[in-house]
């Protein structure tokens, strides 16, 4: 399963290269949700899968047919996300209808249904499964007795060779004894961890929170900074030594999450974006997004557009820099920055072995 997906891997990278000469727009990485259910309930998630009413989800059939549509205009890494997807009755062959097409099939789940679908789970490519740090304030973040499941998720994956990672949220209420724990499961286990910082978001519920969940900017920093340094100490963190970098040196509050050309200051050397050019979100609603800096504002809905008019229309709107550190690392391997490149490769080579 590993040699077949550094295959597609590399698929992919040639693909880029060739479109950058062509300067053509394709959707190489989606990142597709397939149902608004989730059965938990995170605080901080921008989704409010919860809330949702009324939103109808894709049927099978629009789904098979919108993978064989997505790898017709090149798409070649497909994440199946949610909401929860393992919820999803027919995952099994949403699955086989990615891979049928040739493209990386990806998912990101909270970890809780592995077990119980596991059948269907060792199909993927690769997964991604959400941990936030020691027991307790896992369980706080996404629900009593969650800790132990998710663990046994991540133990399973890695114990059947499928490529894991595993994702951490940072809050105000994460301690540096929660990412060193963190990493230690991912050396353990045999995963990469990334993690993401929370963020404050347009919530798509009208009394919904639209606070940055206290985090300060100087916590932000001494956890990037701790990261690096677990990275150097050689944790299989996932994301590149220059994205941690970029985002410990956002020149703006990490509550200003996104910046325009003319905001940013000129000493900072930011990568340059590519979400809309090569990557889309598409929502369980149809709704398409540059990325999730733009949730619960779709300009374009490939329900009511159509597949490639959203496609062509969906851009940032002036957003130029953010340091959101999957979004960073993204548009260095998009930029194909030799650096961060090389990171992958020495993972892939060690994926192999």
């Amino acid at each position: 399963m590993r040699l077949g997906l550094t295959y597609k891997r590399a698929k992919m990278l040639a693909t880029l290269a060739f479109s950058h000469l062509l300067y053509k727009r394709r959707p190489l990485n989606v990142y597709l949700a397939v149902t608004n259910r989730c059965n938990l309930d995170c605080y901080y998630c921008y989704g409010d899968y919860p809330e949702r009413q009324n939103w109808r989800e894709f049927s099978t059939e629009e789904l098979l047919k919108l993978f064989d549509d997505l790898a017709a205009r090149g798409t070649c890494l497909l994440q199946l996300q949610g909401g929860e997807p393992l919820l999803r009755k027919d995952i099994g062959v949403l699955i086989d209808g990615v891979r049928k097409n040739g493209m990386i099939c990806d998912m990101i789940t909270n970890g809780i249904l592995v077990e119980k679908k596991f059948d269907l789970v060792k199909k993927l490519d690769s997964i991604c499964i959400s941990l936030d740090g020691r027991r307790e304030l896992n369980d706080r973040n996404r629900g009593e007795g969650t800790f132990d499941p998710i663990m046994r998720a991540i133990e399973l994956c890695t114990a059947n060779k499928i490529a894991t990672r595993i994702n951490a949220v940072l809050t105000a209420q994460t301690e540096p004894e929660d990412l060193r724990f963190l990493a230690e499961t991912a050396q353990r286990t045999g995963s990469l961890l990334n993690f993401s910082l929370s963020f404050q978001y347009e919530s798509l519920k009208e009394s919904g929170p639209a606070h940055h969940l206290d985090i300060t900017d100087e916590q932000v920093r001494d956890f990037l900074r701790l990261i690096v340094q677990l990275q150097s100490e050689g944790y299989p963190i996932q994301f590149s030594d220059m994205a941690h970098n970029l985002a410990l040196n956002w020149p703006f509050s990490y509550q200003k999450r996104m910046a325009r050309p003319e905001e940013v200051p000129a000493h900072y050397r930011y990568p340059k974006c590519f979400h809309s050019d090569y990557v889309v979100f598409i929502d369980g609603d149809g709704s398409v997004y540059p990325c999730c800096n733009f949730w619960g504002k779709p300009k374009w809905n490939i329900r009511e557009d159509g597949l490639d008019a959203s496609l062509a229309g969906v851009d940032r709107e002036g957003c130029e820099a953010c340091y959101i550190l999957s979004y960073l690392d993204r548009n260095l391997i998009f930029g194909m920055r030799p650096r961060t490149l090389c990171h992958y490769a020495v993972r892939a080579l060690k994926e192999l072995l």
